[in-house]
């Protein structure tokens, strides 16, 4: 009979979010065009310290009317966990002459992302006009073509273990601790790593890898996350 009743309860609980879907459903036509938005140009592609690796959880993200409303495949069709936000060539240190620590735009006039490179990898990184705005800032900064340049995204994230979190009350410290547990064995600790906090919701987090995307580097001091007894709540 105890066993019974624990069983029930445990059916009660609320279920842990997977971190990544598997599969997704795509619409079966895709629209791509270049990036609209066009910052200041600043950086050498190929010549930076660093990688972050920014994953955004997107049911935070969708729980925004706004934001639901714009993103019908991330926010309708699909029910996912973390999504790539981008992988961003970072320096260790502010540059001369600008005020912001990462190359953005190194190849003004960037080509619109192809719709097969869409289709490959849209269940990752749910938006195209954020695949091609993230290529246009980000991924033309790396010194990687934009096939290559997404299929490094592809790989780290193969590598990387994404865990299952339990929607509620929870704490910055405590995700950072999930993805640390999780990635032990690849050697990932908490300078490794900054924690988004965005309306009192996970956000998003961040980590920092080397230039050849295998190992784990301390994040620089331009990289500032919510501090480990920050509150938050996972929707």
């Amino acid at each position: 009979m105890i066993r019974l009743l624990v069983a029930l309860l445990l059916l009660l609980l609320p279920a842990p979010l997977r971190a990544e879907a598997t599969t997704c459903r795509l619409p079966e036509r895709l629209e791509s065009r270049a990036c609209a938005q066009q910052g200041p140009s600043r950086g050498v592609a190929g010549q930076f310290d660093y990688y972050v690796l920014a994953l955004s959880w997107s049911p935070a993200f969708c729980a925004e009317p706004r934001q639901a409303r714009g993103n019908r495949l991330q926010c309708a069709d699909n029910r996912f966990g973390f999504v790539v936000h981008g992988l961003w060539p970072q320096y260790q240190e502010t540059r001369p002459g600008s005020n912001q620590p990462w190359p953005q735009y190194c190849q003004p006039d960037a080509a619109a992302v192809p719709e097969a490179l869409l289709r490959r990898h849209l269940c990752r990184q749910p938006s195209a006009a954020l695949m091609n705005c993230q290529w246009a800032k980000h991924g033309a900064c790396s010194g990687l073509g934009m096939a290559a340049y997404f299929a490094a995204q592809e790989q780290v994230m193969q590598r990387l273990t994404l865990p299952a979190l339990t929607p509620g009350p929870n704490t910055a410290g405590a995700v950072l601790d999930a993805f640390q547990n999780a990635n032990a064995a690849l050697g990932l600790k908490r300078d490794h790593m900054v924690l988004i906090v965005k309306d009192d919701a996970l956000s998003e987090i961040r980590i920092c890898y080397a230039k050849n995307l295998t190992e784990f580097v301390a994040c620089g001091p331009g990289m500032r996350g919510s501090r480990p007894e920050r509150k938050l709540i996972l929707h």
